[in-house]
């Protein structure tokens, strides 16, 4: 009976699986064929001929090279720069006992309630009249302040770890900079690495904020470089597939590196 019921598991974890990787299996398959291809009606899973030249294409007449460069480097910044504020926040509010700190963590909370959207004319016609438009300032300085999400992710992990090693590093001449710096973060990895993951796939995916701030070819970043291949006086369709391919090796490298602490901090959240 035993033997039955782990032969069925298997077999429904496998059917479910073919299920999710169906949606990957048939987008590699639209990026290696051509117009005539893509639009063929049966539709043919195996393309004939098999064209690689579209992932040429993109990459090299495309000039998506460069899109991705600057889509990593505001990744890569974003990550480093939401760590270590969200971290220094989130150690205020878990281990400093001080008047109003429940409501301020409240009304931090109480942001992630307000669409990004709400102040964005505001914020367009500031940035404009200091001049921010067409460069990255607008997306670098706000990331200087953390992110709510984050922030309490941190304050629940911070809060699940004893006080009885801020009190020993105290004894040890530690100040409390130097306990957040040299004590608390290094035993926080698995809640850094799901936010670093979080806050990679954010920044690597995020579209309103660099198509309202950034109008020239050179500052585009990954998803408004895709925006060459929807264009109303004429699309290419296959080049959108195989760019989209192109976009999703980073994520997918990204969360097989991290998975198991993903796993891990899936819980964070429920932690006190």
């Amino acid at each position: 009976m035993h033997t039955k019921g782990l032969v069925l598991r298997y077999t429904l974890l496998t059917l479910f699986s073919l299920l999710l990787l169906f949606p990957f299996a048939w987008l590699v398959s639209q990026s290696l064929k051509d117009t005539n291809q893509y639009f063929a009606v049966p539709f043919q899973w195996l393309p004939q001929p098999v064209m690689w030249s579209n992932f040429a294409d993109v990459v090299f007449r495309y000039n998506f090279l460069h899109y991705i460069w600057n889509s990593l480097w505001l990744a890569g910044y974003a990550v480093f720069v939401n760590i270590f504020s969200s971290s220094f926040v989130a150690y205020g509010f878990s281990r400093f006992r001080f008047r109003g700190r429940n409501v301020l963590f409240l009304i931090v909370l109480a942001t992630m309630m307000l669409p990004g959207q709400i102040m964005m004319i505001s914020l367009y016609r500031f940035y404009r009249e200091i001049g921010w438009i067409d460069t990255f300032y607008p997306l670098l300085i706000p990331k200087l302040f953390g992110s709510a999400f984050e922030i309490f992710l941190f304050r629940q992990f911070f809060l699940n770890l004893p006080r009885e090693i801020d009190e020993a590093a105290r004894l040890d001449g530690c100040g409390s900079l130097r306990t957040w710096w040299h004590i608390i973060l290094p035993q926080s990895k698995p809640v850094i690495i799901v936010v670093a993951v979080f806050t990679f796939l954010g920044s690597w995916r995020e579209l309103f904020g660099p198509l309202i701030y950034l109008t020239g070819d050179e500052n585009r970043t990954l998803p408004l470089g895709m925006l060459y291949f929807t264009s109303p006086f004429g699309s290419s369709p296959a080049l959108l597939m195989a760019a989209v391919v192109i976009s999703l090796v980073p994520p997918v490298v990204l969360y097989v590196l991290g998975q198991r602490y993903i796993d891990k901090g899936v819980a964070i959240a429920e932690i006190k």
